[in-house]
């Protein structure tokens, strides 16, 4: 389907000159909030950022008992704490709806994108990790989306808490309804069997009237991502991307 990096599709944007064009990088999310032209109407496309929350002061009984139970402290949430409260778009029945990924034509939702995501089938393939990312997003699964992201990547974060947070806050791309993903053929890498590259772009469409953006708009974002497999168990994951726009006169530029 944007400092700190981009499905699939966590599906990143970046200002480019007086265009004003932004990207979506891999479905992962970037820091700053960008803006996509896209004629005849501009649009704001939201983005992730970093969020450092780090303790201070010099009281160490005052430190201590925020981090433990003892005392009057109480325990940092964890990261099923934290996924609690986030919502989603999972739909009621949601294993027999058609599965936003695009394969739902033929495909349910139980039958494509669902087994990834509830952990019953591992990434085999880089497509199998572009289609249930691209599927993450649109449900809003967060957790998904942090679980295929290597650590290689620039939006991968130890903190786990923190970037569901972010994620949550300005990642998961609620002003827009992910219309389409039409994705290209898979290709190797010519010197590392554990690398390769997939062709793709992610259709949006604008869910209300804003500042930047109207009701029913449609936006296009073109991405090269890379992905890598794990050597050990096979299975594939989302590592970086190169955004391109559809913009009037920079066709096929890399923005990022």
């Amino acid at each position: 389907m944007l400092q700190d990096r981009s499905l699939l599709f966590v599906f990143a944007f970046t200002l480019v000159s007086s265009k004003a064009v932004q990207f979506v990088d891999g479905f992962a999310v970037r820091r700053p909030m960008i803006t996509v032209t896209a004629s005849p109407q501009t649009q704001t496309m939201p983005s992730s950022s970093s969020l450092a929350a780090k303790g201070g002061g010099k009281n160490k009984s005052s430190k201590r008992s925020a981090q433990t139970t003892k005392g009057f402290g109480l325990p940092p949430p964890t990261l099923e704490d934290v996924l609690a409260t986030f919502k989603t778009r999972i739909p009621e029945d949601a294993d027999n709806q058609p599965c936003p990924c695009g394969k739902g034509q033929t495909y349910t939702y139980g039958r494509c994108c669902g087994p990834f995501h509830r952990g019953d089938r591992k990434c085999a393939s880089m497509t199998d990790v572009l289609r249930s990312r691209y599927s993450a997003f649109a449900w809003r699964n967060i957790e998904y989306v942090m679980d295929t992201t290597h650590e290689s990547c620039r939006d991968y974060r130890e903190d786990r808490v923190a970037w569901a947070n972010d994620l949550h806050r300005k990642g998961m791309f609620d002003g827009f309804e992910f219309e389409k993903l039409s994705a290209g053929d898979e290709e190797m890498d010519q010197e590392n069997d554990n690398e390769g590259y997939i062709e793709f772009k992610v259709t949006f469409r604008a869910r209300h009237d804003g500042k930047h953006s109207v009701a029913g708009q449609e936006t296009v974002i073109s991405e090269r991502s890379r992905f890598l497999r794990n050597p050990t168990d096979g299975t594939w994951s989302y590592a970086s991307g190169d955004v391109r726009s559809d913009v009037a006169g920079l066709e096929g530029a890399t923005l990022n």
